[in-house]
């Protein structure tokens, strides 16, 4: 018995089953959105890549913190414009150092926090340095104190135990300058950002803090 053109044989059950899970297969899917701000909602970064972020960021950290000793060092030997420019290499690397720190880590919103956190850090460290006279510590704790907001923190991350860590390792770092001024120099732009990474031990083993 021929069926009329244009006819078509309605699938069996197990071929509609393997079109809906193939169908369902190529589906992109939805991304799940936040109740209160309404930004989509970005999968945790493993341990592994906020290590990478803060890593990274670091890198260039040292990079700006080199061009601020390089600034003091030119302006003692009377230099102005080669400390000038070195002091504009330096501030020019410090949204760069948040922008790793964001991105790589995930942080929602990252080019908002990136956006505060840089002048308030450079204007912390200007501050504290000048309160202080010390140019260690107070790199530790305006760049680290800033960074505990960059970072993406998923519970149970908060930013009080960072920036608890981030103070002790500033005033560590103080009483090291006492001692020892060279390795303070050196040590202190590695500092601030894995502090951050210790204070998320600190809150993962106390989370009452």
């Amino acid at each position: 018995m021929s069926r009329q053109k244009g006819s078509r044989p309605r699938p069996v059950p197990e071929q509609r089953r393997y079109h809906e899970q193939f169908s369902a297969g190529r589906r992109r899917p939805r991304s799940v959105v936040a109740p209160a701000s309404g930004e989509p909602l970005v999968a945790p970064p493993t341990r592994r890549r906020l290590w990478a972020a803060v890593l990274f960021s670091t890198l260039v950290l040292v990079f700006a913190y080199t061009g601020v000793i390089t600034a003091i060092v030119e302006q003692d030997e009377g230099d102005t414009d080669a400390a000038r420019l070195a002091v504009a290499l330096a501030v020019a690397l410090v949204p760069v150092a948040f922008t790793i720190l964001a991105r790589v880590s995930r942080a929602p919103r990252a080019f908002r926090r990136v956006l505060l956190a840089s002048p308030l850090a450079v204007s912390g460290y200007l501050a504290l340095g000048s309160l202080i006279k010390e140019p260690t510590s107070s790199l530790v704790l305006a760049f680290g104190v800033a960074g505990a907001f960059v970072l993406r923190s998923d519970p149970p991350s908060r930013p009080a135990p960072r920036i608890l860590a981030v103070s002790v390792t500033a005033l560590i770092t103080l009483l090291l300058y006492v001692l020892s001024p060279g390795t303070a120099v050196v040590a202190a732009p590695f500092l601030p950002f894995p502090a951050l990474m210790a204070g998320d031990r600190i809150a993962a083993a106390r989370p009452a803090i």
